[in-house]
């Protein structure tokens, strides 16, 4: 049996031979009648076909439709993008978000550009974002040594000399906070942070949404690298010494998250093995790209979190892309980020946490401003490069925030969060820091 609608057109008929997504061909073929009765408006249905059927082997016009309010496209029960819709259709069946295209030069209407009312949905006027090549960080050394105690990064010191007690959780790089001693936690200091600010750059996907940050904003840290191709020159090279060169290497899993209730870690940690997953407070045992919440179990919850629990709904979406880290708020609820490598970007404290409304995104971590730091410190001593461990740490609370002017002034005091952990630059940099010296035992990122 067909499971074509009645009276489908040819011209769908025909369009629906290039769909190279694994979507239900009931829902694609309605993709496509909406497109067609678009472009027969504005006589572009031939420039379509003619994009589809060559697929970009000639250069094409941009194929425009109306932009809606908030820049979004529902066809029957779904509503995304349509510039990612349709190259989702016809180009990239893999395609999750328009953080994974890239508009080309020719494109006059690309979507990020908002010109007038129009947005451009040919998919060949979108290629994907490739994922830069990371320099290896080069490590001057000379024989073994070992580091005396004194010397040791502060980050690690409370936990050597001042043995935590039973009823608190100590921070371990990647195992999240370990279950006895967190009031010691001091690799991100749980000091109340500034007031919630929005990123200038990253915002909702109609694009009016930009509230500059209400805190003051602090001069440009003096190791802040002016760009991400800003590297410092390599180690010299004197008598007795070798360089090491330690590339960047991807993990089976890019991250692992963390859940948390108050300061309790619950359940085992969730590794991300696509380049997106889904935070949610839903029941999904069997998606590998969904972390689901709601299968979370606590002896000890009390009302409050298990309330919030109920709003944390469709959650938050993490995006992996070309060197890249997004976070999008999926909830009707706000959710709230502290992440280390964003504060640094804008100049902000390095402790800001950033409010992330429903509909909104906002990029969290980038792999070349990272690399770039640690190029830069690996110059100063293997004191300032640990330091940078809390930089592959990310803090998002669901639902309720937390900071200096609000009632919550520590994360561990919000009902439900969850700590992300960044495989892939906590193992290059612990691949370093052993490249450098030797480190005590427990002071290891990985």
């Amino acid at each position: 049996m067909s499971t074509l609608l009645p009276f489908t057109p040819p011209i769908v008929k025909r369009l629906l031979g290039y769909v190279k997504s694994d979507d239900e061909k009931v829902w694609a073929e309605k993709a496509i009648k909406s497109l067609v009765k678009k472009l027969k408006k504005n006589n572009l249905l031939g420039e379509l076909e003619k994009a589809i059927t060559n697929a970009g082997s000639k250069p094409t016009k941009c194929i425009v439709i109306p932009r809606s309010l908030d820049g979004r496209l529902q066809i029957s029960h779904r509503k995304g993008l349509p510039h990612v819709i349709y190259c989702r259709l016809f180009r990239y069946g893999d395609l999750q978000s328009h953080h994974e295209l890239k508009a080309i030069e020719a494109c006059e209407y690309a979507f990020h550009l908002k010109k007038g009312e129009e947005v451009c949905v040919n998919p060949y006027h979108y290629d994907k974002v490739p994922t830069p090549v990371l320099p290896p960080i080069l490590v001057s050394h000379m024989q073994p040594n070992s580091i005396p105690l004194d010397l040791l990064p502060d980050i690690d010191s409370a936990f050597l000399h001042n043995p935590p007690s039973d009823t608190s959780t100590r921070w371990s790089p990647t195992g999240g906070l370990a279950e006895d001693h967190l009031a010691g936690m001091n690799m991100m200091p749980e000091t109340p942070p500034p007031r919630y600010s929005y990123s200038d750059t990253d915002s909702c996907y109609g694009g009016s949404s930009v509230v500059s940050p209400e805190s003051p904003q602090m001069a440009p840290y003096d190791w802040l690298p002016q760009g991400p191709s800003a590297l410092p020159p390599p180690p010299a090279v004197g008598p007795g010494t070798t360089l090491s060169s330690v590339p960047y290497q991807e993990t089976d899993a890019w991250c692992r998250v963390f859940y948390y209730e108050l300061q309790t870690r619950v359940g085992e940690p969730f590794p991300a093995t696509e380049n997106y997953l889904t935070i949610d407070g839903f029941t999904d045992t069997d998606n590998p790209a969904r972390f689901c919440l709601g299968l979370m179990s606590n002896v000890h919850r009390d009302a409050t979190t298990t309330q919030t629990r109920q709003h944390i709904g469709r959650g938050v979406r993490l995006y992996y892309v070309g060197g890249e880290v997004f976070a999008e708020c999926l909830s009707e609820n706000s959710v709230f980020v502290q992440s280390p490598n964003c504060n640094v970007r804008y100049g902000w404290h390095p402790a800001t946490v950033c409010k992330i409304p429903p509909g909104c995104h906002l990029k969290i971590f980038n792999n070349q401003e990272f690399a770039a730091l640690l190029a830069r410190k690996v110059n100063e001593g293997i004191k300032e490069v640990y330091k940078l461990t809390h930089m592959c740490t990310i803090r998002l609370s669901f639902v309720k925030g937390w900071g200096a002017e609000y009632r919550r002034q520590t994360v561990t005091s919000t009902p439900c969060w969850v700590e992300i952990h960044l495989v892939g630059a906590l193992k290059w940099l612990d691949t370093v820091l052993t490249e450098m010296g030797s480190l005590p035992p427990g002071s290891s990122t990985t």
